[in-house]
């Protein structure tokens, strides 16, 4: 999810729980559903432990509720303690998380039990409809702040969006589960794309010799084998297929669920671009081997791979 659907979501839980001391409680609700994203301030630490990475430590419910209860205690302790504080800042760390879930990213939904990501692909991580949609309720919900919105007040206001964000999901993921049951879409995952209304289809193969992802283009199927050869020694261009297993490329790519890539080798230089099939990724992770070196670069690109 994008920023401002985050933010969005954190006031309309404010709202909703409401409580007697309410500008504490908006502030500690829009806080809260922010917290889990600042973890690029842990850049320092994303080499080392992969796991503080993006998406990571911090998108867990054990670290949305450690931190809800430390707040709690302290403002207990200084004697601010409101009785709905608890909830309203568990309840908008979990439903960041919850609309991570939701979309292409995912997140450790179980973490300590274990490190899986989990994801229902029912969105974009950050979709242009749900990004515009959350500015125009943020505006209508301070505009009812003020005042009010067509006779409706700021905690109705809030209903009526939380009732919107509720039928638009329900909608998505009906949608999502008939495409999958068609039956020339057996066995494929439907992925959404930057069209609300357009979705590809991806499908992973998993053997002890390989992993293979295969997607529906216009030109028809293509397929992208990777060899589970981990530590297979780099002496041609299809070798480079193993740098999915290297460190660096794994910390990128960890959450997604079907790698594909690009090959481009000359004399003297080769290079794979590993990507993801999920839609609204705009980096790419590069394993450049030459001069007998191996390079891992992560890079921000203006136009996606074309796998579609």
């Amino acid at each position: 999810m994008d920023f401002f659907t985050h933010l969005l979501l954190g006031f309309i839980i404010a709202l909703i729980v409401d409580g007697p001391n309410f500008d504490l409680n908006l502030v500690a609700a829009i806080f809260m559903s922010q917290l889990s994203d600042l973890d690029f301030m842990l850049f320092p630490l994303w080499k080392k432990l992969p796991f503080t990475g993006h998406h990571g430590i911090t998108h867990t419910p054990i670290f949305v509720l450690s931190v809800s209860l430390l707040i709690s205690i302290i403002f207990y302790l200084l004697g601010w303690l409101d009785k709905w504080l608890l909830l309203i800042l568990f309840l908008s760390g979990a439903v960041h998380i919850f609309g991570d879930f939701l979309g292409t990213g995912g997140v450790p939904l179980l973490y300590p039990l274990n490190k899986n990501y989990y994801k229902k692909n029912i969105d974009l991580g950050v979709s242009p409809v749900l990004m515009l949609f959350s500015l125009a309720g943020i505006t209508s919900l301070i505009r009812a702040q003020i005042g009010s919105v067509y006779g409706l007040g700021a905690r109705e206001v809030a209903f009526l969006l939380a009732g919107i964000f509720v039928a638009y999901y329900s909608g998505r993921a009906a949608l999502k589960l008939y495409l999958e049951k068609k039956p020339e879409s057996q066995g494929f995952t439907a992925l959404p794309t930057l069209s609300p209304l357009k979705w590809k289809y991806a499908r992973k193969v998993e053997t002890a010799e390989e992993i293979i992802v295969y997607l529906k283009t216009k030109e028809g199927l293509k397929s992208f084998p990777i060899p589970k050869a981990r530590k297979k020694r780099i002496r041609q261009c299809e070798d480079l297929l193993c740098t999915y297993w290297h460190p660096l490329v794994q910390a990128e790519m960890r959450f997604f669920e079907f790698p594909c890539y690009r090959l481009n080798c000359e004399e003297g230089r080769m290079e794979i671009t590993w990507n993801s099939a999920e839609a609204g990724k705009v980096m790419d992770v590069q394993a450049i081997y030459e001069n007998g070196e191996l390079k891992v670069i992560k890079r921000f690109r203006k136009k996606r791979m074309r796998i579609q």
